[in-house]
């Protein structure tokens, strides 16, 4: 994946969490808002697209997030709190989806460092958070 695109984004805006990648036409996005997120699935839906390269990225922090072979992505920001304290911690909950399970992990932002990982079902996911790989199912037709 080439930067000469994202920097001037990222200029723009240094502090924001990345989600960036390339789809199976082989476009680039570079996405600073969550909100993207969910436009990209409706086109991905659509167009019958998935990723052939997908990051999260913190400014030089990058982490690949492994595609290949798995039926779906989910990617949700999610926030844990606890009780007495006086912050909430952030994160940005990635996954695999491959039968009914996705394997989770939750990165703690900015620095996107693992909190956590471990298997959930998908019944306990947020479908819109879910891009699913269209091109398998063409495939199988």
């Amino acid at each position: 994946m080439d930067d000469k695109n994202w920097i001037p984004l990222y200029r723009k805006n240094s502090e924001a969490i990345w989600i960036r990648g390339v789809l199976t036409n082989d476009e680039e996005f570079n996405y600073d808002e969550y909100k993207d997120w969910r436009e990209l699935k409706d086109y991905c839906d659509k167009e019958h697209l998935f990723f052939k390269e997908l990051y999260i990225q913190f400014k030089s922090h990058q982490i690949a997030l492994h595609t290949e072979g798995v039926e779906g992505i989910y990617i949700v920001r999610s926030i844990k709190g606890s009780l007495g304290k006086n912050s909430n911690q952030h994160f940005y909950t990635v996954g695999t989806l491959k039968g009914s399970k996705v394997f989770k992990q939750m990165y703690l932002t900015p620095e996107l460092v693992v909190e956590k990982e471990y298997e959930d079902g998908i019944e306990n996911c947020f479908e819109e958070a879910i891009i699913y790989d269209k091109t398998r199912k063409k495939s199988k037709k």
